[in-house]
C-alpha cells in the first residue's frame, strides 16, 4: 500500500490541557494543512482537530522520515516542546493507519462509543483540507471509504440507537412513561450543567414548555431564557408541579427538596395524571418515598446508570458487528489502492504492446513496398485487433489481482518483459 501515516493524540493518551493547546480553530486548520504540504516528502495532509482529538492524516514519500516530519511540525505549531509531546502521541501507518481512520469517523475510537458527531467533525475537516487544496487522489478515495465505512456502521448494526449518557438515559424513561414525549411540561429544580444538558436532550425530543425554579431567580432565568421558558423561586414548587409533566432535579442542596406530602398535594390537584421525577442530585432531592404514590414514576441516579449499564452493553455488542464491517471496508479499500498503483504498469503494457504493432506494421509495409491506402487501413485495424486481444486478458489479471500477494510480483515482471532489448525490436 501507499505510505499513509496517521500522527495523533486523543482523550485516551493525552490530558485535556495538551489537547487544547494542540487543537486547530477554522483558520488554523487551513493554514496548518498549506504548511503540511510545504514539507518536504508529504504529498498530501489533512488535519481532524475536535475537543477529544488532533489527528494529521498524510500521504508521504517514506513512512518512518515522514511521521517524524508530522511530529516535529506539530510540536512546532502547537508550542508543545518535542520531550513533553511525543510520548502523549501515537502513530498508524499503512493498513493500521486505514483502519484507525475508520473507526473513527464511524465512532468506534470515541469517548462516548457510537456518538454521531464525529462524523460530521470528519466531514467537516476534510471539507476544509479539499478547499485548501492540501488532498489529492489517494486522501479523497481514503476519506471517502472512511464515510461509506461510516455509513455502513449506523445502517448495519444498532450502535447508535442505546442512549449512554445520563441525560439520553432520562429522555428514555420518561418515554417509557409517556411514549412519545411531544407537549409535554418540564420542570427543572436547579440551574447546573447536569438540569441543563438533561432539558437539551428532551427539548430535542420535542417536549413542550419548560419552567426552571432554583434558590438564585437570576440562574434561573438565565436558564430559561435559553429555552424561551419561564423561571421562578422555590416558593413557586409546589403550583409547578402540579402543571409539569416532568420534574427534573438537579442541586447541590443537602437535603429532600420535593417530599411526597407536596407531591400528594399536587397529583390531587392535578387528577392523578402520571408524573414523573427525574432526580440526578446527589444527594437526593426527591424523597424516595414519592415513588410509591399512585402514578407517579420516580428515577434516581443508580436508575439513570442502570439504563447506561445496560445501554452501553448493546453497544459494545452492535461494535463487534461494526469491527467486522471495518475490516470488509480496510480490505476493500487496500485492493483500490493496489489497483490504482497498477495503472501506470497498466498503461507501461498497453503502450509497449501497441508500440511493438506498430514497428511490426511499419516493417511489413516497407518490405512489401504497398502504397495501398485500404489495404493499409485494414492492416491498421487488424494490428490494433491483434494488440487488444493481447493486452485485454492481461490487463484484466492485472487489474483484478490488484489485492493479491503476488501482485507486485506481477506488475515487476511484466514491465521486465516489455523493456526494448538491444539489437532487437
Amino acid at each position: 500500500m501507499s505510505n499513509l501515516v496517521v500522527v495523533g493524540l486523543n482523550h485516551r493518551t493525552a490530558p485535556l490541557d495538551a489537547r487544547q493547546r494542540a487543537a486547530f480553530d477554522s483558520a488554523g486548520l487551513v493554514q496548518g494543512a498549506r504548511e503540511l504540504g510545504r514539507i518536504p516528502g508529504v504529498a498530501e495532509a489533512m488535519i481532524l482537530s475536535t475537543c477529544n482529538r488532533v489527528e494529521i492524516f498524510a500521504h508521504v514519500a517514506a513512512a518512518h522520515s515522514g511521521a517524524e516530519a508530522l511530529k516535529a511540525w506539530l510540536s512546532a505549531s502547537s508550542g508543545i516542546p518535542p520531550a513533553e509531546l511525543h510520548p502523549l502521541l501515537y502513530l498508524h501507518e499503512d493498513d493500521s493507519a486505514v483502519r484507525h481512520v475508520f473507526r473513527v469517523a464511524s465512532s468506534l475510537d470515541s469517548m462516548i462509543l457510537g456518538e454521531p458527531q464525529i462524523l460530521g467533525q470528519v466531514k467537516s475537516c476534510y471539507g476544509t483540507a479539499v478547499n485548501a487544496r492540501s488532498v489529492g487522489p489517494f486522501l479523497n478515495a481514503l476519506l471517502q471509504s472512511a464515510f461509506r465505512t461510516a455509513k455502513r456502521v449506523r445502517s448495519e448494526t444498532s450502535i447508535g440507537e442505546y442512549p449512554v449518557s445520563s441525560s439520553s438515559a432520562a429522555v428514555e424513561l420518561a418515554r417509557k412513561v409517556f411514549g412519545d414525549l411531544s407537549g409535554r411540561r418540564i420542570l427543572v429544580v436547579g440551574a447546573g450543567k447536569m438540569g441543563e444538558t438533561a432539558v437539551r436532550h428532551l427539548r430535542e425530543s420535542g417536549v413542550g414548555g419548560i419552567s426552571v425554579v432554583n434558590r438564585s431567580v437570576e440562574a434561573a432565568r438565565r436558564l430559561a431564557e435559553r429555552f424561551d421558558g419561564i423561571a421562578g423561586d422555590f416558593s413557586l414548587l409546589g403550583d409547578l408541579i402540579t402543571t409539569a409533566d416532568i420534574v427534573i432535579t438537579s442541586t447541590g442542596a443537602p437535603d429532600i427538596l420535593i417530599d411526597a406530602a407536596m407531591v400528594g398535594e399536587a397529583m390531587r390537584r392535578r387528577g392523578h395524571c402520571p408524573l414523573v421525577f427525574i432526580d440526578i442530585s446527589v444527594p437526593r432531592n426527591v424523597d424516595p418515598g414519592v415513588g410509591g404514590i399512585e402514578n407517579v414514576f420516580c428515577y434516581d441516579i443508580d436508575d439513570l446508570s442502570s439504563v447506561v449499564e445496560a445501554n452501553f452493553g448493546e453497544r459494545l455488542r452492535a461494535a463487534a458487528e461494526a469491527e467486522k464491517i471495518v475490516d470488509q471496508e480496510v480490505r476493500a479499500f487496500a485492493g483500490r489502492v493496489r489497483s490504482l498503483e497498477a495503472v501506470p504498469v497498466v498503461r507501461a503494457v498497453k503502450g509497449r504492446i501497441e508500440e511493438i504493432c506498430r514497428s511490426e506494421l511499419e516493417r511489413f509495409m516497407k518490405k512489401a513496398g504497398t502504397r495501398d491506402a485500404r489495404q493499409l487501413r485494414e492492416l491498421e485495424s487488424m494490428m490494433a485487433r491483434v494488440a487488444a486481444k493481447i493486452t485485454h486478458p492481461l490487463l484484466e489479471e492485472l487489474r483484478h489481482g490488484a489485492g493479491s500477494r503476488n501482485e507486485t510480483t506481477l506488475a515487476e515482471l511484466l514491465q521486465q518483459l516489455l523493456q526494448p532489448r538491444k539489437g532487437k525490436s
